[in-house]
């Protein structure tokens, strides 16, 4: 009686499977037990007597049935290849959304690897910042991003962004292997870029109580760092039950992962909130107009983005909390975890580019300068009898003295060790001691403006707000 039935459900299922495209050989890649079940319930159901294939895939009461039955007699392959099956039998067409996660990657990974090239560029040359702890921090943060955005690849290979049941057991087992070596990676390398912003802190801001509650922070995230990298290495023991206990085939133990991930991420969202803020008492505190003072505020709370991905990465984790279709709904985890990482270096080096465009400013202007200079004298507006006269080229040479304000307002965003002056020695001993910055500026006038500059004394221009040209000592 049994063969009888077996017989006849496996007629109607390849009749079924043919009206739906002629996939007579989905039949034979039915599990054993899940067929069992079909046989077991199909003639409770209302498709006993309506044996089509859209009775068989609609029929939500027969497909909760066998379900229940077959998770009491499958293993969990077997049942994701009975959904496979079944979905292939229905016309249920096959999901992909690997692509912009390795997309995502790479361009991230790309962008935060130049900001962190033009950071070192700011300390290349005579007027070049010293090289120090936040460097090679955030350094080691970079080197720490490159396997993450590598392992894209091999999980998009192996079939991350396709449902979990699409996949062999050697594919499934390969993705959560490399998510589980990309997460060790994530949680160094977002650890290590607090303490380089910290150790930025150090070079600007010179109080003792600011480098002491500094340290403190820098100490925290040193903390948190080491114990959640033992804490994700060490999330199941064996280590390797962490991509092979999905299968239940294997013995071992495993902490909570994902409780383990979101106190993870407070944590982190909570250090980032800290080292954002951590500076800002110092800044409101400057001397400056109010204009100034929030432009140099915002700089320093690029880490306001930081916070923004981790939070929306933390909603993804609660998300897929649940979920037992991984492969497709770690996606989207994925994706904000390495946008993460890169938006972190990119934020660290934002300061650095601003000495790089001050560095690299004068020059600009200059060239600015000279083709404005070159257009004006094709002009035809320049006046005839200014152009009949001869030019003389004119050195001056202004020495001022800065005004109060001036130097109230002056931040030192670089190491004042680090200056290089331009002066000789002599001369920077006796402008020094007096307070006084020379500049030397040449210009081209013509024979009758120089007559009429040695007839009257005029006042020097004010030139506390041009940007530096490599001339000053400040």
């Amino acid at each position: 009686m049994r063969l009888q039935l077996l017989i006849t459900f496996l007629t109607t299922f390849v009749v079924a499977v043919q009206a739906q495209g002629g996939l007579l050989a989905l039949a034979e890649h039915m599990p054993k037990c899940s067929l069992a079940c079909f046989i077991q319930e199909l003639p409770k159901s209302t498709c006993a007597t309506n044996l089509t294939s859209e009775c068989l895939c609609s029929n939500d009461a027969l497909n909760a049935a066998v379900a229940v039955c077959a998770k009491k007699t499958c293993s969990v392959y077997e049942l994701l290849q009975t959904k496979n099956v079944s979905n292939k039998g229905c016309g249920v067409p096959d999901r992909y959304k690997g692509d912009k996660f390795v997309a995502i990657g790479i361009t991230g990974c790309a962008v935060a690897v130049t900001a962190f090239v033009l950071r070192m560029l700011a300390s290349v040359g005579k007027k070049g910042r010293q090289v120090s702890w936040d460097d090679f921090t955030m350094g080691i943060v970079v080197l720490l991003n490159i396997p993450p955005t590598v392992f894209t690849y091999y999980l998009v290979k192996n079939g991350l962004g396709r449902d979990i049941w699409t996949l062999t057991d050697v594919q499934i087992t390969n993705v959560l292997k490399f998510y589980f070596m990309g997460e060790i990676f994530y949680v160094v390398a977002l650890g290590i870029s607090k303490i380089s912003i910290l150790f930025f802190y150090l070079r600007v801001f010179p109080a003792k109580s600011f480098r002491v509650l500094t340290y403190s922070v820098m100490g925290v995230s040193a903390a948190y760092t080491i114990a959640f990298f033992f804490a994700t290495t060490m999330q199941c023991w064996p280590i390797s039950q962490a991509w092979t206990q999905w299968d239940g085939l294997h013995k071992g133990r495993c902490n909570n992962i994902h409780l383990q991930g979101w106190i993870a991420a407070a944590i982190n969202i909570a250090l980032d909130v800290v080292v954002m803020i951590l500076p800002m008492k110092h800044l409101a505190a400057l001397n400056m107009s109010l204009k100034k003072k929030i432009m140099v505020m915002s700089m320093f709370s690029v880490g306001i983005f930081v916070v923004f991905v981790s939070a929306i990465r933390l909603y993804s984790l609660i998300h897929f909390a649940s979920t037992e279709n991984i492969t497709w709904n770690y996606v989207d985890a994925g994706i904000w975890s390495l946008i993460e990482i890169n938006v972190s270096i990119i934020c660290g080096c934002m300061p650095a580019h601003r000495l790089l465009i001050v560095k690299l400013w004068p020059k600009m202007r200059a060239n600015l300068a000279s083709s404005m200079n070159v257009s004006t004298k094709k002009s035809t507006n320049v006046s005839t009898t200014d152009s009949q006269l001869p030019v003389e080229k004119v050195v001056t040479r202004i020495s001022y003295k800065p005004r109060k304000k001036d130097e109230d307002n002056f931040i030192p965003l670089v190491d004042m060790d680090n200056d290089r002056t331009r002066l000789t020695k002599d001369e920077h001993n006796s402008r020094e001691s007096a307070g006084w910055i020379t500049q030397t500026h040449t210009v081209e006038i013509s024979m009758r403006d120089a007559s009429r500059m040695k007839s009257r004394e005029a006042p020097p221009p004010d030139w506390t707000d041009r940007p530096t040209t490599g001339k000053e000592h400040v």
